[in-house]
Order: structure tokens, then C-alpha cells, then sequence
């Protein structure tokens, strides 16, 4: 169980920092296409650490809006690979916190370059 435990953990992390690539990926192409939006905010008024703000929510609202999805389909295929096995389904509610918490930090983590450079665009 040890060694199922530690590959299970291997691809995890193998899977989370290819989705967190993904996201700075698609934040970046988001700052490229928004540069005009960028620009006029700027001539509004809006400071580089109001423009890394609006990147940074962005980029968290979205891992944890998918984060919703994920924590409803674990559930209920748990639920049913339970049933499957006849066996009793545990809700993990620690894991659930840790994987708002790791969601949390990707979302932060990645979507900060893409956002540094959107608050340095000079239009």
C-alpha cells in the first residue's frame, strides 16, 4: 500500500504541474490579447497593482470554479466505485481542505507572472 500510496502522490504531482502550466499558459495568452484593455485602464488610472490584482483573481476564481466541478465528480465516483465494491463511502474532508489550499496556491503561483507583465505593459 506504501508504494501505491507514494505513485498515486507522483502523479498527482505530475498532473498539478501540468495543469499549473496550462493555467499560466492560458493567463498569458489573456494578457496578450488584452493589451488594448491593459492600456486603457492605465489611462484611466489604474495602477500595476491594480492590474496584477485583476489577473490574480482571475486566475483563482477559475482553478477554484473547476476546483467545484472536480470535488462534485470525486464525490460521486467515489460514491459509485464504493457502491461497486459494496463497500461504505467516507467523505475525505481533510483531503478537500488540502486540495482547496494546493488550488489556492497554483492559482496565486501561476497566474503571477502573467499578471506582473500585464501590469508592466506599456501601451
Amino acid at each position: 500500500m506504501n508504494i501505491i500510496t507514494w505513485v498515486g502522490l507522483g502523479i498527482g504531482f505530475v498532473t498539478l504541474l501540468g495543469s499549473s502550466i496550462a493555467l499560466m499558459n492560458i493567463m498569458l495568452v489573456s494578457v496578450t490579447e488584452r493589451t488594448r484593455e491593459v492600456g486603457i485602464r492605465k489611462a484611466l488610472g489604474a495602477t500595476p497593482l491594480k492590474i496584477r490584482q485583476q489577473f490574480i483573481i482571475e486566475a483563482i476564481v477559475g482553478v477554484l470554479a473547476r476546483r467545484h466541478c472536480c470535488i462534485i465528480l470525486g464525490v460521486v465516483v467515489g460514491n459509485l466505485g464504493a457502491k461497486a465494491m459494496g463497500m461504505a463511502f467516507v467523505m475525505p474532508w481533510l483531503w478537500i481542505f488540502v486540495g482547496v489550499i494546493v488550488c489556492l496556491a497554483v492559482g496565486l503561483f501561476s497566474g503571477y507572472y502573467p499578471a506582473n507583465k500585464a501590469s508592466k505593459l506599456i501601451y
